[in-house]
């Protein structure tokens, strides 16, 4: 047993200096130094929960959000939005209203170089960003009509992310705080993160496991397979897009929806060339499109699936300030047709 365990701890650390070795020469795919050092967590401590079921950002507030990968700041405005520009100090009504979630406030990402920043100067027109993390269809719409509604815009983008933008339906609204407050099952997309998160923080062999789960078309890093581009269940979708649809048709304006991947969806259509086209919630977004003459984006339609791990963060699963870049480049392609 001592001799299995002498191997074990050789083959270690041989393993790591090789790592190390080939990181500094950049020979794999991924070279990042870790940081031996444990991670932060980030308290969102900007969110607030307003009434109707409401999640928003502090107003006029500032924050820092520290992860392997980044180190970035957040600011809020005089609404609490994440953007340095007064919202209610704007005459022009030829503005955007962006609405979505973590992919729309930005996470991770200095505020110059998020989907809202840069289409505001592609097309030198205010985007107000209604982004929110940990926001679904529900909230956004409640937020929309409590405070979007009073600014002054005349089109709309919305994102839609598959990953977790589908809700379950409520038969009992009382239910809400106790579902909420209810001890969550064991997660383990979560407990899988965590333990590739100490890995990339102590190691350089993660590099190589990294590399190796990118050439063999997996992920070490993200558990979102329950839900997203594959997702199958009727009553959950038909309850999430009647929630888009109605934030769609608060005004009668120019509208866009992206549909966002995440690296999980990007990986298994590579696996699997499942024709998600043919999936029910796609076709039902697809026939609100068409019923509202709204133009529909899905961002899979555009990936480089050889630099799919260039769109996210290497510690996280949002947009990188590449993802940001790609994602308004295809929006801006779709606007300029218009």
């Amino acid at each position: 047993m001592k001799k299995i365990s002498y191997f074990i701890l050789i083959f270690l650390v041989f393993f790591e200096i090789i790592s190390i070795f080939f990181t500094h020469l950049e020979l794999f795919i991924f070279n990042e130094k870790p940081k031996y050092s444990f991670e932060k967590k980030f308290l969102n401590d900007w969110i607030i929960n307003e009434n109707d079921e409401i999640i928003w950002h502090k107003k006029n507030y500032k924050t820092r959000h520290s992860a392997r990968c980044f180190d970035v700041e957040y600011k809020t405005n005089n609404i609490g939005a994440r953007d340095n520009n007064d919202y209610f100090n704007n005459p022009d009504s030829n503005s955007i209203l962006l609405i979505g979630d973590s992919f729309a406030e930005g996470v991770g990402v200095e505020i110059d170089n998020i989907f809202a920043k840069v289409v505001e100067k592609k097309i030198d027109k205010k985007v107000f960003n209604f982004g929110a993390s940990g926001t679904n269809p529900r909230h956004q719409l409640n937020k929309y009509i409590a405070t979007g509604k009073d600014l002054n815009f005349n089109e709309l983008i919305y994102f839609f992310l598959p990953q977790n933008d589908y809700i379950k339906p409520l038969k009992d609204k009382s239910k809400i705080n106790k579902i909420s407050n209810k001890e969550k099952p064991l997660d383990l997309g979560q407990i899988k993160y965590q333990i590739a998160n100490i890995l990339a923080r102590f190691t350089y062999s993660y590099n190589f496991l990294r590399s190796a789960a990118y050439i063999l078309n997996t992920n070490l890093s993200y558990g979102y397979e329950n839900l997203s581009y594959f997702f199958k269940d009727k009553e959950s979708i038909d309850y999430t897009l009647d929630y888009v649809e109605n934030i769609i048709q608060q005004k009668k304006i120019k509208s866009y929806v992206l549909i966002i991947p995440t690296i999980y969806d990007i990986n298994n259509f590579q696996k699997n060339k499942t024709n998600y086209k043919d999936f029910y919630w796609f076709k039902e977004l697809s026939q609100i499109s068409k019923r509202n003459n709204i133009t529909l984006i899905d961002l899979m339609d555009y990936i480089n699936f050889k630099k799919k791990h260039l769109y996210f963060h290497s510690c996280d699963g949002h947009w990188s300030r590449y993802g940001n870049f790609f994602a308004a480049e295809v929006f801006l392609k779709h606007y300029h047709l218009k």
